[in-house]
């Protein structure tokens, strides 16, 4: 609960930041000159980066149970939903046990996937920032954020390799709480699959090309005309936010990073920022909460399944 608070806070803050100085009329008009068609190709182009994270969690379950794409992809979008609509990003629970129920595995054992996904989208984040420097100069703004992140991936980074090399499970742990860090650690294992790290990496690739044209096609369709190099600056600015706790679909960071990014680094004027933001962030938001939502109530999910599973399942035999 404190999280969620914290995670409100932030966002009221920001949504508050971000749209204080608005000018109406000005941001109705920089609204107005959307070009629907394009935004409705930039929200199908962010839509395709599903079927890469399918492919990409897939892979990170073998060492578990063999699942198909279309089910990973299926249960991708049903945790953007949970992300979108629930606090506490539940979306990560509700795709987890949704997978555990189909694969009839442990939960905990999925979830260990998800934290390894995670970890993998952090540590991209951390070649992002690397190859920012060749693309344009690091802005002010954006200098200590990326220390920390810079730091927090090493870390992390060094956590997933130990986790992924350990056959033992997690040691120093004794009790009840033993099973599930087992469980979680198991997850972890899917990095030793060296035969697959080509597929993960194009994977991984193809996923940020697909948010980095989104971006540019959504630019294009506000009547925003930036370079390449300029449009990486933006993927990378919302990107770190995304690490900041927010409300459920990161409304309000997810907004001031934006602005942040056109008014204060690309010196975009305000009205057209303020547009971009709320047109950048519809489109991540509205398709896939619509499409998730489709798909969570077809599936018979339901939380209080979720909040009645063993989180303490006997550890299966490791590969």
């Amino acid at each position: 609960m404190k999280q969620f608070i914290i995670g409100l806070v932030l966002s009221l803050g920001a949504l508050w930041l971000a749209f204080r100085d608005m000018e109406w009329q000005a941001f109705k008009e920089a609204l107005s000159q959307g070009d629907i068609v394009w935004i409705v190709i930039a929200s199908v182009v962010l839509l395709s980066a599903i079927p890469l994270r399918g492919i990409r969690w897939r892979i990170f379950l073998n060492p578990i149970r063999q699942v198909p794409s279309r089910l990973t992809s299926e249960a991708t979008i049903i945790g953007y939903f949970g992300n979108n609509a629930l606090p506490f990003r539940l979306g990560e629970i509700l795709r987890s046990y949704f997978i555990a129920r189909q694969a009839q595995v442990p939960i905990t054992q999925v979830f260990g996937t998800v934290l390894v996904e995670r970890i993998v989208d952090m540590l991209s984040i951390l070649i992002l920032l690397l190859l920012l420097p060749f693309v344009g100069a690091v802005p002010e703004a954006l200098r200590q954020p990326i220390l920390w992140v810079v730091i927090i991936c090493v870390v992390l980074a060094v956590v997933a390799i130990w986790l992924a090399r350990r056959t033992e499970g997690v040691p120093f742990i004794k009790g009840r709480l033993k099973p599930v860090l087992d469980n979680l650690q198991l997850g972890f294992t899917s990095l030793r699959q060296g035969r697959h790290y080509l597929v993960l990496l194009l994977a991984t690739l193809g996923i940020w090309l697909f948010y980095l044209l989104n971006i540019h096609i959504a630019q294009y369709a506000m009547g925003i005309r930036l370079s390449w190099a300029e449009t990486y600056l933006v993927l990378v600015t919302t990107t770190l936010v995304l690490l900041v706790p927010a409300a459920p679909g990161f409304v309000g960071t997810f907004h001031a990073a934006v602005i942040l990014a056109y008014v204060n680094i690309l010196s975009i004027d305000l009205a057209r920022a303020q547009a971009m933001a709320v047109v950048l962030h519809a489109i991540g938001y509205i398709p896939f909460t619509i499409i998730g939502a489709i798909l969570y109530f077809r599936s018979h999910l339901r939380l209080r399944d979720v909040r009645a599973q063993h989180w303490e399942p006997e550890v299966a035999n490791k590969p």
